[in-house]
């Protein structure tokens, strides 16, 4: 099964984030301008990508979580304990409508311009949190068990 795109984007992303960070305690400002082209690329690609799990869901949660400035504390926070029960591979009911009625609201101001550029992320998370979850069983079927017949017809 191919690795959730979400997931191996946030990967690149947070490793691309690292590496800008040693670039600007280096000073250096060629390789720091190398790390944003970079990164900025990453966060298109990553704003077109649609998870295919709820891990991808938990990733796309966490990144708008961390994107909401101080006025949309409580909503990061709540976005955050979605994404740890996605990750945990807990999908809820509440927390599917809940993101739903926040897309919108986000798209429409709250949260201000926070929200506006979050809200695309939301709508990604939505799709990936609700894909149907297929379950392949490894186990092979019971032994035929034709004791019962012998029993009932006499055979030895």
């Amino acid at each position: 099964m191919p690795i959730d795109p979400v997931v191996a984007i946030t990967e690149k992303l947070l490793q691309a984030e690292r590496a800008l960070r040693d670039s600007r305690l280096k000073r250096d400002e060629k390789l720091t301008q190398r790390w944003l082209t970079l990164i900025a690329l990453l966060n298109e690609e990553l704003y077109n990508a649609v998870p295919t799990s709820a891990l991808g869901a938990a990733e796309l949660l966490l990144r708008a979580a961390q994107s909401i400035g101080e006025p949309g504390s409580s909503y990061a926070n709540h976005m955050r304990e979605i994404a740890e029960r996605l990750s945990n591979g807990t999908r809820a009911l509440t927390d599917l409508v809940w993101l739903r009625s926040i897309r919108p609201a986000l798209t429409g101001g709250l949260c201000g311009n926070d929200g506006i550029i979050i809200a695309p992320l939301i709508a990604l998370a939505i799709k990936g949190a609700s894909r149907p979850v297929v379950i392949f069983r490894a186990a092979l079927p019971p032994p035929r068990d034709d004791s019962w017949k012998k029993v009932h017809s006499g055979a030895p």
